[in-house]
């Protein structure tokens, strides 16, 4: 389990740089036309993924540690489920914000 939490921690990181390079990757704005996208803060919103794709991935990380030290592995061994869902759901409903369509 180690191993995999570090993997998909490491994963989430490289995405959110992965995002900031390259904005298409961005679910929902790669499908927009090209009218639409001039509403959208692309510089905002890869910022603004990138920085929660880090949290996302430092929290798999820490969070896993810190569990597996505290002893309550049910929650360590559930930090990618945990970390992914919820960080996923409070980037989404934050990333609206700069789709001013």
């Amino acid at each position: 389990m180690d191993t995999l939490n570090l993997l998909v921690g490491l994963f989430m990181i490289g995405m959110g740089f992965l995002v900031k390079r390259f904005p298409n990757l961005i679910a929902g704005y790669n499908t927009m036309s090209a009218e639409k996208k001039k509403n959208v803060d692309i510089e905002g919103l890869s910022t603004h993924m990138r920085n929660g794709f880090i949290a996302i991935g430092l929290t798999i990380i820490v969070g896993y540690y810190l569990f597996k030290w505290m002893g309550i592995m049910f929650i360590a061994e559930s930090m990618i489920i945990i970390a992914t869902l919820g960080g996923l759901v409070i980037l989404l409903i934050q990333a609206r914000k700069f789709d001013k369509n």
